[in-house]
């Protein structure tokens, strides 16, 4: 099956969860498909990373980790998440792996031409999934990955020679060992981002700067290394790159570049001054920022602060 025809044709599932796994898990294929497994892993890594960090957001209220939430009551943009995207993604690759990829293929391309150009929910899909797949609702607890918290038992984090190496080198990382030159030569952004979002959230602040010294990563042009570099700075008391965190809020206008940095500086207490310079900063840029945006911050702020 061409992943493209998965991408395009896609039925408009009403559910967000499923919408947005679907997407995730066509992306994927077509990064596979274009740019390899390694890559395709890489990116499947960075994800759960992402989702692991979701399920610490939420601890105290695990209803936001379901794919299936309720939200009565609730500002959507308050509890917005990766947690459509990853945890849809994995319920679909789970499936994929229990009954093998040809035959995952062959349901998507039923699935799609039935439903294709049609609107359809959680409950047609898997209705749909245990009439054309009998017998996978013993083989996977359907209900526990659509209505059940946190990420299921048998969901599957990535393995793939440079995943496991960049993981590897993050763990290293709080004993003092810096990845050597030889071992970083060909990472690129998604590289850095996987590596950086392994580190600890919070080391020595001259860890920090030697690692800035040696690959200038706050001088990334691509911001999800950018503000993966910053939160950490920042989680570990290094004051000097305020002005850079400063200037990339101001910079920048994306909710999801600005909820993880305000959220690091606010986040915790004695942070006072951390505080003092979030709030100051929105002050100064809020007016270049979303609705939307400008809301997730106000809340971010009387969470916290």
């Amino acid at each position: 099956m061409a992943a493209s025809k998965l991408a395009i044709k896609r039925p408009l599932l009403l559910d967000l969860e499923l919408y947005e796994g679907f997407t995730t898990y066509a992306e994927r294929r077509i990064v596979e498909a274009v740019q390899g497994e390694e890559r395709a892993a890489l990116n499947i890594g960075i994800g759960w990373r992402g989702l692991i960090e979701e399920m610490e957001r939420f601890s105290d209220n695990m209803e936001f980790t379901k794919l299936r939430t309720n939200q009565e009551g609730v500002d959507p943009d308050d509890v917005g998440s990766r947690v459509p995207y990853e945890k849809g993604f994995h319920f679909l690759w789970r499936i994929e792996r229990e009954v093998g990829r040809p035959v995952f293929d062959e349901f998507l391309k039923k699935y799609i031409a039935t439903f294709k150009f049609k609107s359809i929910d959680t409950e047609m899909f898997l209705e749909f999934l245990k009439t054309n797949i009998p017998g996978i609702e013993k083989k996977i607890d359907l209900v526990l990955w659509t209505e059940g918290t946190g990420i299921p038992p048998d969901a599957f984090e990535p393995s793939s020679y440079i995943y496991t190496k960049i993981v590897t080198l993050a763990s290293e990382f709080k004993a003092g060992r810096m990845p050597g030159e030889d071992e970083v030569v060909d990472w690129q952004g998604r590289e850095w981002e996987l590596y950086l979002e392994n580190l600890p959230k919070s080391v020595e602040a001259s860890q920090i700067s030697a690692l800035d010294a040696r690959y200038r990563l706050s001088e990334s042009k691509d911001y999800e290394v950018k503000v993966a570099f910053l939160q950490l700075a920042i989680s570990s008391g290094c004051g000097h790159y305020h002005g850079l965190v400063e200037r990339t809020l101001k910079e920048v206008g994306r909710t999801k570049y600005l909820r993880p940095l305000y959220t690091a500086l606010v986040q915790g207490n004695g942070r006072q001054e951390e505080k003092i310079f979030a709030k100051r900063v929105f002050a100064e840029a809020r007016h270049c920022y979303h609705p939307i945006a400008q809301h997730v911050i106000e809340s971010i702020f009387s969470r916290h602060t």
